[in-house]
């Protein structure tokens, strides 16, 4: 996941700093010369579309659950870092200029063709390659030999992690873990939704985080609580679309033996 972070802190960063040129003020300051009003303008779009990319990408590397946490984290991180940075910026030491040898000032030109293309082509391949490939990882969890199979209710279900890694720190101190789960073709018309957690759930509401997905392989990342013991099992639920609710446990140490290891390790 370290590849999925540097992205989209990259992402960010050029998303702000894309911003920062966007505005008359600080993109004088940042390119020590006067930016049209059709450069800025593209700057700002240019700076959105940044940032829709790095959502792209958290959401591909965590799923809608956690992606976004991630995504607002690094935005934060780096929204913070540009602010102190700014100030310091326009007071960086400047060299002297000879005033009978004024330097001349900078033609603006625009993108050329084959340059704005390929610069469209990168910004829309690269979250595509990214978001195949975490399907592909998707798929390929489900189908592993270590995906444990079985039937809750009348469907059948694999039931798999996403990766044979320990649960990731997230958000600080905040440990997840990532879990795929696949029913038959003809169940997933008849699921309203499916849930996963740690510890046995007293109700519907408290039943955990539902999985993301309407069809096929649906995907979600638990939190790992820090109380969190090996008897107190991986629950999943699955309601029905008819309201019925329905609940099986399995070990942590068969369904994802690194987590098992992380909760003996925290005692």
């Amino acid at each position: 996941m370290t590849a999925y972070h540097v992205t989209v802190l990259l992402f960010a960063l050029a998303s702000f700093a894309a911003f920062a040129l966007s505005m008359e003020k600080h993109g004088r300051e940042l390119t020590g010369r006067d930016l049209s009003v059709g450069l800025r303008k593209g700057m700002y779009w240019l700076g959105w579309g940044l940032l829709a990319v790095a959502l792209a990408i958290g959401v591909a590397g965590w799923h809608w659950n956690i992606g976004p946490v991630i995504w607002l984290g690094w935005l934060s991180i780096v929204g913070v870092a540009i602010a102190f940075l700014m100030p310091w910026w326009p007071l960086r030491p400047q060299p002297a200029r000879k005033k009978e040898k004024a330097l001349p000032q900078l033609r603006e030109r625009e993108l050329t063709l084959p340059v704005r293309a390929l610069l469209t082509v990168g910004l829309v391949l690269l979250p595509a390659w990214i978001a195949i490939n975490a399907w592909k990882m998707s798929e390929q969890a489900v189908l592993r030999e270590d995906a444990m199979r079985g039937k809750i209710g009348p469907w059948e279900f694999v039931i798999a992690e996403e990766n044979l890694d320990p649960p990731e720190y997230v958000a600080g101190n905040t440990p997840i873990k990532e879990f795929h789960l696949r029913f038959c073709e003809e169940c997933d018309r008849d699921i309203r939704a499916a849930y996963l957690k740690i510890r046995q759930p007293r109700s519907l509401r408290a039943a955990g985080l539902s999985f993301q997905g309407a069809r096929w392989t649906r995907e979600v990342a638990i939190y790992i609580p820090p109380a969190a013991l090996l008897e107190d099992q991986i629950w999943l639920t699955v309601e029905s679309k008819s309201g019925e609710v329905y609940h099986q446990a399995f070990d942590i140490a068969r369904l994802s033996p690194a987590t098992a290891r992380f909760i003996q390790e925290k005692k």
